[in-house]
């Protein structure tokens, strides 16, 4: 047998069809596999992450509503705006019943907020230490949210036992019966 040139391209050509169909069919074709594995596995881990918020969705609609009935409970707690003398009135008698010396009891302007607003009073009292302790108590028990915000106590030097207490208290009323 002779070996010539159609040979040689015979050769030649056949060795060119399997690297012609591995740089233009096999190596694009695996380089799109490897592209739709990486995309299954972003998604996968999507889904994964998806499926532990899905865990987490009914621990959050419980919370949501403990916290609403938090929020109602304490908006229970707020007076109507023209109910808000009363309220100061208890606090007037609290002091009265345990013998406190009214000073000063003054409000001030109402400050609006998101759906309550408050009421500051600055009151000064005087008499004896542990009547001043249980009136804070009793503000303490009081149906209603009370807050002291500052306070000042000054011992009296020429009798023991009693103070001076000069405190800002704020309390807190339905903005929405304000109107009324």
């Amino acid at each position: 047998m002779k070996f010539g040139i159609r040979e040689l391209l015979f050769v030649i050509l056949l060795l060119a069809i399997p690297i012609g169909a591995y740089y233009w069919v096999f190596k694009p074709a695996n380089a799109h596999i490897e592209k739709q594995k990486a995309e299954i596995l972003a998604k996968s881990q999507k889904l994964t992450n998806l499926r532990k918020a899905m865990v987490g969705i009914d621990d959050l609609n419980e919370e949501v509503k403990k916290l609403q009935e938090a929020v109602t409970y304490f908006e229970s707690k707020l007076p109507p705006r023209h109910e808000i003398h009363k309220v100061l009135a208890r606090v007037t008698e609290i002091a009265e019943s345990h013998h406190l010396e009214t000073k000063l009891f003054q409000t001030k302007k109402a400050l609006p907020f998101a759906a309550y607003s408050e009421q500051p009073i600055q009151m000064d009292v005087y008499g004896d230490f542990d009547a001043y302790y249980q009136f804070l108590l009793d503000l303490e028990k009081m149906p209603r949210i009370t807050r002291v915000k500052s306070m000042k106590v000054e011992k009296d030097k020429e009798k023991e036992g009693m103070t001076e207490a000069s405190f800002m208290l704020s309390i807190y009323f339905d903005k929405e019966s304000t109107a009324s």
